[in-house]
């Protein structure tokens, strides 16, 4: 075989590569539903957790009082921060498509209803009222919220998904990078993945559905919580795709039409290579 036909090959090979390798960016941390780089500590009655709860050092609270389903509790492992550092500084270094600085997210005109993008806040990010995430059907939406220090929720705000294409769960992405504190207000019904630089804190009754709560270092704080991250590496933890330099996230997954584009240059090369070899026919 050709050595020009094998690389031809190698490189149709890498371009369908990311669809393997961009299910999600998490990583180890991909398992959790909660996962804390310190104490946990669970307040209250009720809280089910979908998904293993990641802690070092003890899970603090009055007895039995929370329930773990699709998982286990388990000590957070070294692996685990670093993907999960790897991660948030992947998620800082994306460049923004909007700065929603100073808006209040579900409540200031231009930060009601977002389509996908990377959203940045210089320090503070709020939430009130429903914010509305529009994935206008796509079939890789990507949605990242850049926020600089803290992120706060109002007691019954939500975070809800219209127009989504078949698979959303598995195949979009919804991330909210935190640089301090995350502090959500009670029953506050959240969606996405939350990758806090610091502490998180929940109110009673809030809700994390199709995500997880994630921190490096630090502490996490619940009181009858819900979190559902629907399945290993699933719910909302998809779109993303690493560059082969480490911490930088190149691109969202391609759409299938660009899937289409490589695999019709997969087949060129297969025709190449079969039509050269040395086994295969000669013309009249």
């Amino acid at each position: 075989m050709n050595i020009k036909h094998v690389s031809l090959l190698a490189v149709a090979g890498l371009l369908l590569l990311p669809n393997a390798q961009a299910q999600t960016i998490l990583g180890s941390t991909g398992s959790y539903g909660i996962m804390a780089g310190g104490t946990v500590t669970i307040n209250g009655v009720g809280t089910t957790i979908n998904g293993d709860l990641g802690h070092i050092g003890a899970i603090a609270g009055p007895g039995a009082n929370y329930t773990v389903t699709g998982g286990s509790a388990v000590t957070t492992s070294t692996q685990n921060q670093t993907d999960f550092t790897k991660a948030f500084n992947g998620l800082a270094a994306m460049t923004q498509t909007a700065d929603l600085t100073g808006m209040i997210l579900g409540t200031t005109a231009g930060a009601v209803t977002l389509t996908p993008g990377v959203y940045n806040f210089d320090s503070t990010a709020q939430l009130t009222g429903t914010l509305i995430l529009d994935a206008q059907n796509q079939s890789n939406a990507v949605w990242v919220f850049q926020v600089g220090s803290t992120l706060t929720t109002a007691a019954s705000s939500a975070v809800t998904l219209i127009n989504p294409a078949g698979d959303s769960v598995a195949n979009y992405g919804l991330f909210w990078q935190v640089g301090t504190t995350t502090a959500f207000g009670a029953g506050t019904m959240f969606k996405g993945n939350v990758l806090g630089g610091t502490t998180i804190n929940f109110g009673t009754g809030a809700a994390i559905s199709q995500g997880r709560a994630l921190t490096g270092s630090n502490t996490m704080t619940l009181d009858g919580n819900t979190i559902d991250f629907i399945a290993a590496n699933s719910g909302y933890s998809g779109g993303l795709a690493y560059d082969g330099g480490g911490n930088i996230i190149a691109a969202a997954i391609p759409e299938p039409s660009t899937y289409a584009l490589f695999a019709g240059l997969l087949t060129l090369a297969m025709v190449v290579v079969r039509r050269r070899s040395p086994g295969a026919a000669v013309r009249a």
